[in-house]
């Protein structure tokens, strides 16, 4: 847990902020209140924490965003369903962004599961890069924000889980790697299918 102390702690929260902006399964609803939690005991600054997080998933936004716009549709069905964006997920983001536009892509910042996939409609739009980019930070801004301020002040109860995490480490890795080599297996099944 203490990779999240001085400058690494703020390259890992860059790096893991990055993929979860891109929409890999890492939730920013993990790793932002562990930057308020460890902002509390003194290993981080809180501002620069959730600036860090919020330019990480900006970028991974930005990466979503030019795949969509660079590579089109065809692509995106071809290759989202890595990222858990089906065909369903792609009709119904734009039905929304269609209709939303900029709402839309500030206002599915606050969705969990959404969150990265809107980037992917808005590049298919090929929405203005200056508004995307601004909406996209506020957004990204106001949950992170929200995320650490909760981890700074729940300390304790991220203190309590945090404990409990170590005392029962080998079980949760163990109970970890059965998890995601199921839901690696089922991946592979689903996409063979499709």
């Amino acid at each position: 847990m203490y990779v999240f102390k001085g400058i690494s702690g703020y390259i890992t929260i860059l790096a893991l902020m990055i993929l979860e902006g891109i929409g890999f399964p890492i939730p920013s609803e993990v790793i932002m209140p562990l930057v308020g939690y460890f902002s509390k005991l003194g290993y981080l600054d809180i501002v620069v924490g959730v600036l860090i997080g919020t330019i990480g998933s900006i970028m991974g936004s930005i990466v979503d965003y030019y795949l969509a716009l660079k590579l089109g549709p065809k692509f995106v069905r071809k290759f989202g369903r890595y990222v858990m964006f089906d065909e369903e997920k792609e009709r119904l983001l734009n039905i929304w962004f269609q209709k939303y536009g900029v709402v839309a892509v500030f206002g599915f910042r606050f969705v969990p599961e959404f969150r990265a996939l809107i980037s992917f409609p808005a590049g298919l739009a090929g929405m203005n890069l200056a508004k995307f980019l601004i909406f996209t930070f506020l957004g990204h801004l106001i949950w992170d924000s929200s995320l650490a301020y909760a981890g700074f002040v729940l300390y304790q109860q991220v203190d309590y889980v945090i404990t409990l995490a170590e005392k029962f480490s080998e079980v949760i890795l163990i109970v970890f790697i059965i998890v995601v080599a199921t839901y690696i297996l089922y991946r592979l099944k689903f996409t063979s299918r499709s």
